[in-house]
């Protein structure tokens, strides 16, 4: 509890639950919430401590669309206003797609590229082929480099 006055740990928990719309789960068991609540409660309690950087190791697997698409949108909502950020890893690039400001591909332990989300899908053209009539998605990046015999020199 970071050693703080009881009146503000339950003012911190008042506003976390008003911002995760929790106010409901009050009165439920944690044996009772659906996985996506579970998630968002894990989420609410560390936010609670106001830190300036979350660090989440594959936040939304697992999740059934409604309950990801709800987490993400609280990322958004949690860095909105640029005084928080939200590092997370993934396989699940839709994720990315949504919410990711910036990239960082890791294959074997090597980081690969990081980017701006931008800057990262332009590195990646030299995948492209001929049929290709869109930029690539981050996905198919993703499933040729993979599939590939992924030459680093050309990034």
């Amino acid at each position: 509890n970071l050693a703080l006055p009881t009146k503000v740990i339950r003012r911190r928990v008042a506003e976390m639950a008003a911002f995760f719309g929790m106010e409901p789960w009050f009165r439920k068991k944690t044996s009772e919430l659906s996985g996506g609540q579970k998630q968002m409660l894990n989420l609410a309690s560390v936010m609670a401590m106001n830190p300036k950087l979350l660090i989440l190791d594959e936040p939304t697997s697992g999740l059934d669309p409604v309950s990801r698409d709800e987490l993400l949108h609280i990322f958004k909502r949690i860095t909105a206003d640029k005084a928080r950020a939200i590092l997370f890893s993934t396989h699940i690039t839709s994720d990315l797609d949504r919410c990711a400001d910036d990239i960082t591909y890791i294959q074997n332990g090597n980081v690969l590229k990081s980017a701006d989300k931008d800057t990262f899908l332009r590195s990646f053209d030299h995948l492209r082929t001929s049929e290709d009539k869109q930029p690539l998605t981050l996905e198919e990046i993703m499933l040729r480099t993979e599939r590939s015999d992924f030459d680093e020199t050309a990034l």
